[in-house]
């Protein structure tokens, strides 16, 4: 279990970086939602999708939110995979020298 101290820390970043004074909350807030979703933290993404509401964040602003995810994490495994294929490119050339 995290020590206290350490929890508290946690909680006081958190909170300073919510509260960041440059980006509207409704806007932090849907950072927020989107980040869970692209590193796949299922219990923040329940708590900030329970909190859209309060939030002022609409149905179809949580689906665009949603949507934007989907095809950054969807370029991101293109990329990686076209950088692999260069890679065996670059290793077959080699090979054939």
């Amino acid at each position: 279990m995290m020590p206290e101290n350490l929890k508290r820390s946690f909680k006081q970043f958190h909170d300073e970086i919510v509260a960041n004074g440059i980006l509207d909350p409704k806007t932090t807030f849907m950072i927020q939602l989107g980040a869970a979703m692209a590193v796949g933290c299922y219990p923040c993404m329940e708590i900030l999708t329970g909190m859209a509401e309060e939030k002022g964040v609409s149905q179809e602003e949580l689906g665009t939110v949603h949507a934007i995810v989907t095809a950054v994490s969807a370029g991101r495994v293109f990329n990686q995979y076209r950088e692999v294929c260069r890679r065996m490119d670059v290793r077959a050339a080699a090979v054939r020298v």
